[in-house]
């Protein structure tokens, strides 16, 4: 629902100016379990005329929630100004979008807002089931990111090795689901021995190595990640710029100056990691010795 530069018949809180008072979506919450997604969250306005209708019945707060990569569309209703329901994995891929309104549940006639702006003074307006009283406004998330993973490495980068006869390791960033680092057919063999990729102790070692180094390459073309649209590790990323402030400050915006820095902070430290597990291996040498 889109409601710039439209003309209502009717006074609507959240579009222009048509009602005074603020509206706000605050609180959200997406968890993702085995089967599916938990959405919360809470609107926020203190429109006492919209309050009694809700109140009364005949009005209702609604959830609009439109996934265009599954033709997805379902309306959540409200009673209360908190929202929590859950939507099936399999509904959702990709951009996943939220409008959040109220509309009458029955028809109202004589509708008057106390706040309405002086333009409508003087006037009622009969309103139909279905029509519009307020605008909470919206938001969205991608639906392919692991949210409660994203600080593990696995969750925007995967280790591949190279289909041909090539000797050197690849970091392609251009791969719209992770980052990918291609290493040569013999040591991705080698990678994959229980006895080395297997190991917890030495993830360490990788994230300082191979994890940083592409990291690093492919922040240096984020802002083209970005523009290409529907690329998950950067939008990863870019989730965790702004919602993780000790990170970027709260911004999107990469200072190219800075991206070994930030590439540290996002792995947590790696080299600091990789030592103090070098340190410990050295030091259970010396007592196996």
């Amino acid at each position: 629902m889109k409601l710039n530069n439209l003309a209502l018949p009717h006074p609507v809180l959240g579009h222009a100016n048509d009602v005074s008072g603020e509206v706000d979506i605050i609180d959200q919450e997406i968890e993702i379990a085995e089967d599916d997604y938990s959405i919360k969250f809470k609107i926020q306005h203190e429109n006492g005329t919209i309050k009694d209708y809700v109140n009364s019945g005949k009005a209702v707060y609604c959830c609009e929630v439109l996934c265009p990569g599954t033709l997805y569309r379902e309306i959540f209703t409200s009673d209360e100004t908190s929202f929590s329901f859950n939507i099936s994995r399999i509904n959702l891929r990709n951009r996943v979008d939220f409008q959040i309104y109220c509309v009458a549940a029955v028809t109202i006639g004589n509708y008057n807002n106390p706040g309405a702006h002086t333009d409508y003074d003087g006037f009622s307006f009969e309103l139909a089931k279905g029509d519009l009283l307020a605008f909470f406004g919206g938001f969205d998330f991608n639906a392919d990111i692991e949210y409660h993973r994203l600080k593990a490495a696995s969750s925007f980068m995967e280790i591949l090795p190279h289909t041909g006869d090539e000797d050197l390791t690849n970091y392609v960033w251009e791969s719209k689901k992770k980052i990918q680092i291609w290493l040569p057919k013999k040591t991705y063999d080698k990678f994959k021995m229980d006895s080395i990729g297997k190991r917890a102790d030495f993830s360490e070692i990788v994230h300082a190595s191979l994890v940083q180094n592409a990291l690093i390459i492919a922040l240096y073309n984020f802002d083209k990640a970005i523009e290409m649209g529907d690329c998950v590790w950067a939008e990863s990323i870019k989730y965790r710029l702004l919602n993780e402030p000790e990170l970027n400050h709260g911004s999107e915006k990469i200072v190219y100056e800075n991206i070994p820095h930030l590439v540290q902070k996002l792995l947590g430290k790696p080299n600091d990691r990789l030592v103090d597990r070098l340190e410990r291996i050295t030091k259970l040498n010396e007592i196996e010795e």
